[in-house]
C-alpha cells in the first residue's frame, strides 16, 4: 500500500536539531506514511541520529551533498505519498498541524497546497531580526508550513538546484504564477526556529540571492510575455 503522506527533511551537519524535528513529524502520521530524510553530505553525527529512529516509515537517503534544492528533488523522486510536506531540519511540526492540513485538502478537492501559520522559537545566542519577532502569519515561501498535493509538484518541476539559498521563495514564485490554488488554514503549520547557525544569518550570501530571485522572476515573466506574442 503507499503510503499518504511523504515527508522529506533535508539536512546537512544537521546532528544538533534533526532529532527533534524527525520526532515532531513522527508523532503525526499515520501507519504507512514515509519520512525520508535526505543526507546532504554531512560530516557530523546526522547519519547516526536518524538511524537511531526505530520506525518502519524512516528512510536515510543519500543527497550527494549538491545543495538543499537537490536533496529536496531527490528526497521527492524517492517518495511515493500522494501527499508531500518538507521540513528544514531545523524547524519542527506544531502539534496538529498534519491533522488539520490534510483536513482542509480532503475538504477541497481544488485546493493544491495548504498551510497554516508560522511560530517562532529563538534559541539563546540567535540573531533576534525584524522577521524573527513576527509569528502568527502565513508565509508561503517557508516551504515548511504546507502540505502539498503530489500533482502540483510534479507540474511545477521541483526546486532550482543552482540555487543554495532563497530557492523557497523561488519555489513559492513558480507556484503562484501557475496559478496553484492554495489554502490558507487558521492553524499553527510551522515551528520556525531562530539560531546562531541559520543561514539567512549571512548578509554577504542573503541579500544577492533576494535579487537572483527578482531576476528570475522577471526572466519566466519576459519569456511568458514573449510566447503570448
Amino acid at each position: 500500500m503507499s503510503p499518504e503522506t511523504s515527508v522529506i527533511i533535508p539536512v546537512r551537519n544537521g546532528a544538533r536539531f534533526v532529532a527533534e524535528a524527525i520526532a515532531s513529524v513522527l508523532t503525526q502520521l499515520g501507519n504507512g506514511d514515509e519520512v525520508l530524510t535526505v543526507d546532504d553530505g554531512s560530516t557530523d553525527g546526522t547519519a547516526d541520529i536518524v538511524s537511531g529512529f526505530a520506525h518502519p516509515g524512516l528512510r536515510l537517503v543519500s543527497g550527494g551533498g549538491r545543495g538543499p534544492s537537490a536533496a529536496r528533488n531527490i528526497g521527492f523522486a524517492a517518495s511515493r505519498g500522494a501527499f508531500i510536506a518538507f521540513l528544514d531540519h531545523d524547524d519542527m511540526w506544531p502539534a496538529g498541524r498534519q491533522e488539520a492540513l490534510m483536513a482542509a485538502l480532503c475538504q477541497d478537492e481544488t485546493a493544491e497546497a495548504a498551510y497554516g501559520r508560522i511560530v517562532r522559537r529563538i534559541e539563546p545566542g540567535a540573531k533576534v531580526t525584524a522577521e524573527s519577532r513576527i509569528e502568527g502569519h502565513h508565509a508561503g515561501w517557508l516551504i515548511g508550513s504546507g502540505l502539498y498535493r503530489r500533482a502540483l509538484l510534479d507540474r511545477i518541476g521541483g526546486f532550482a538546484e543552482d540555487m543554495h539559498i532563497g530557492e523557497d521563495v523561488d519555489f513559492y514564485l513558480r507556484l503562484k504564477e501557475a496559478g496553484a490554488r492554495l489554502q490558507l488554514c487558521e492553524v499553527p503549520g510551522l515551528i520556525r526556529r531562530h539560531h546562531d547557525t541559520n543561514v539567512t544569518n549571512d548578509l554577504d550570501r542573503a541579500e544577492p540571492s533576494r535579487l537572483n530571485v527578482l531576476r528570475r522572476k522577471l526572466a519566466r515573466a519576459r519569456t511568458s510575455t514573449d510566447a503570448k506574442r
